[in-house]
């Protein structure tokens, strides 16, 4: 019986392991809220850096894209300026030709017995004066200056019939029309300009 005697201080032995393992416990839940919590801090502040590199890259792409929106009235300025110039080009071959293409028109309206005392071209606009041996003879010009698709506005001033030297009756007339360039008749330079400008938009 003596033997079994435990003569040490059990009680006061148990508490102090149930406070070491209370502290230990203790030690453990702190340490790991604390890597718990580093891991989320951690973690997050990688997110806010993945997250604000892709706001740089957008911003980057936004920036980029205002560069090129602002590019673009000047690339709508230099169109402009390049049709002005192609159109001003074409004004000039128009006004080049115009004299030369009147001349070869008015044989086509001018029929025999009408006789051209004047020819005055003033930019587009043409008068003409002149004698008709006879008032069908000058319906004859104005009919044709009417169906030419290269005079349009054809209008008939003045007609005063008059005698001749060997007293035959003449009809002076003074009459003006516009002078315009059929589409078939277009330069070439326009129409190419404007192929390429339209490839341009």
């Amino acid at each position: 019986m003596i033997d079994k005697l435990n003569l040490l201080p059990w009680r006061e032995e148990r508490r102090k392991q149930h406070k070491q393992r209370f502290i230990g416990l203790m030690a453990s839940a702190v340490l790991v809220a604390f890597l718990a919590n580093y891991g989320v801090v951690q973690y997050l502040d990688l997110q806010q850096q993945q997250q604000q590199a892709r706001n740089n890259q957008f911003q980057q792409e936004i920036d980029l894209l205002e560069k090129r929106l602002a590019f673009l009235p000047k690339l709508e300025e230099q169109r402009k300026a390049i049709q002005l110039r192609l159109n001003v080009i074409a004004d000039i071959q128009q006004s080049r030709n115009r004299a030369t293409q009147l001349l070869n028109q008015l044989p086509n309206v001018v029929p025999g017995g009408v006789y051209l005392e004047s020819l005055n071209l003033n930019s587009q606009r043409v008068g003409i004066k002149g004698v008709g041996d006879s008032n069908g003879h000058l319906a004859a010009l104005l009919g044709g200056a009417e169906q030419s698709k290269w005079f349009i506005n054809v209008d008939m001033h003045s007609l005063v019939t008059t005698k001749g030297s060997q007293s035959e009756q003449l009809s002076q007339f003074n009459a003006s029309f516009d002078l315009t360039v059929p589409s078939f008749a277009q330069p070439k330079v326009n129409k190419v300009a404007k192929k390429d400008i339209n490839r341009g938009k």
